[in-house]
């Protein structure tokens, strides 16, 4: 009988790849009714972690794979992504190909610093601004677009627009126009969709 020990890591890698790396669309946020908080992310999480407490070998094949698509919906998840993971370990941020964030955020700029040799997708959600005139600065836009600008091996990006956004508003605004002339230095992209 064949050992899982005994089997190639590739193969390895590449069965536990389909475990550990996060798909591209996580299902909606439901309420638990005990806890009146998000469970399924969290318990999506927790399931494609598992893996890598079976051992050291395992979780030195999974680690990669599972920093491979990051979710980000809030600044505090953000941050504590940035603060607990990969200023501990910085070469997490080479293993992270694909983000899906859910705002333009500054700390996001930091973020597309740190992995900007090896990112490949980037789906942004495009948020209003806390300003309340368009003289402000808005400087979560500002230095998330920097953060644009270090990118260099993009292939595809997603920018989406909830219908509480407004293309008139000036974050967004200020983001796209950004964006656009970002897009110019990405001479891998391939694709784009806007929604």
């Amino acid at each position: 009988m064949l050992q899982l020990s005994a089997f190639p890591e590739e193969l390895l890698e590449t069965v536990l790849s389909y475990c550990v790396v996060a798909p591209l669309s996580l299902p909606p946020r439901q309420l638990s009714p005990k806890t009146s908080r998000a469970s399924t992310s969290s318990q999506q999480i927790r399931t494609r972690s598992a893996i890598l407490l079976v051992s050291k070998r395992f979780c030195r094949i999974c680690t990669p794979l599972f920093y491979h698509t990051i979710h980000i919906r809030s600044p505090k998840q953000l941050h504590s992504l940035l603060a607990d993971a990969l200023s501990l370990n910085p070469f997490l941020a080479t293993c992270i190909r694909r983000i899906v964030i859910g705002g333009v955020w500054a700390e996001a700029g930091e973020l597309l610093q740190l992995c900007s040799n090896n990112l490949r997708l980037l789906d942004i959600t495009l948020d209003t601004s806390l300003a309340l005139t368009a003289r402000l600065r808005d400087l979560d836009a500002e230095i998330f677009c920097r953060g644009l600008f270090k990118i260099n091996s993009l292939t595809h990006i997603v920018v989406r627009k909830p219908g509480n956004v407004y293309l008139t508003q000036s974050k967004p605004v200020y983001v796209l126009s950004q964006l656009a002339k970002a897009v110019e230095g990405w001479d891998q992209l391939v694709g784009g969709v806007f929604f």
